[in-house]
């Protein structure tokens, strides 16, 4: 049975707004640090030893006081500074304006960013900052933008309650003891408001238009997109590492698919 849209005000505008905060207005300055330098005649190995014991990765190489390019620690061993520098390259360069967001895309093909201040390179992002609380709140947004329009989605195309025939009677009960509990409490909302991740994703899931409409080429296909959501909302509420199961890039496409479900939602 095909899915009807309700007839009812819609908060797309709203969801557009907060989508934009996260995409703009929160830029790469609020996980980079300051670039530490050396200068070019400086001993590697000295350098090297200094590195190990503030922890970097990578320094900046100063000439005539202009940074010129950066060492890594581990390339460093016998001779200068100069001998051990790279220049900059073109992909490793933002500016400090660039959107947190859009850093993030960026790392798929990096392992570090510099980050342009006027026309100085003053800072550095490495992928251990991927794991700031800037990086964990603009994933967790993103994340609850989602969830948020499959909520409008579901109130939009199922009268009520009809989304009910997707869900077990086991996972309707849950709902109905978490809305009987939030009405105690005096909370005006719909028992659609007690519904889980889980369960939005099974009930727009089992309607093909739906999936259409999203650009969802399958359940299937769905449902694995959506538990590895789960899993990085999961690690992002219980502060636990969002690198420890699968790689960074694995991760920067989940986020990349769900900008294009957020995309699709809008046009709902």
């Amino acid at each position: 049975m095909g899915v009807i849209p309700v007839q009812q005000r819609d908060n797309v505008g709203t969801y557009k707004n907060l989508r934009s905060l996260f995409e703009k207005n929160i830029t790469v300055n609020s996980i980079s640090e300051v670039l530490d330098r050396c200068n070019v005649r400086d001993q590697a190995l000295q350098i090297r030893n200094q590195m190990v014991l503030k922890d970097y990765d990578v320094i900046g190489v100063e000439e005539n006081t202009i940074v010129i390019g950066y060492v890594l620690r581990d390339d460093l061993s016998d001779g200068t500074c100069k001998d051990y520098f790279r220049s900059f390259s073109p992909s490793e360069l933002v500016s400090d304006s660039t959107p947190l967001l859009h850093t993030l895309y960026i790392f798929k093909n990096t392992e570090r960013l510099f980050v342009i201040e006027g026309n100085r390179i003053t800072k550095v992002v490495t992928l251990a900052d991927l794991q700031k609380p800037p990086i964990r709140m603009l994933l967790f947004g993103v994340i609850s933008l989602v969830e948020m329009h499959l909520y409008r989605i579901i109130s939009k195309f199922f009268a009520e309650d009809s989304w009910k025939r997707h869900l077990s009677a086991k996972r309707i009960e849950q709902a109905d003891e978490l809305f009987l509990q939030r009405k105690s409490r005096n909370e005006a909302i719909q028992l659609s408001d007690c519904l889980q991740l889980c369960d939005k994703r099974d009930i727009v899931l089992s309607e093909q238009p739906l999936r259409e409409l999203l650009g969802i080429e399958s359940k299937s296909k769905g449902k694995d997109f959506f538990k590895k959501l789960e899993t990085l909302r999961n690690n992002l509420a219980h502060s636990q590492d969002l690198n420890t199961q699968n790689s960074w890039n694995e991760m920067i496409l989940l986020i990349e698919q769900t900008e294009k479900i957020l995309e699709e939602c809008e046009k709902i």
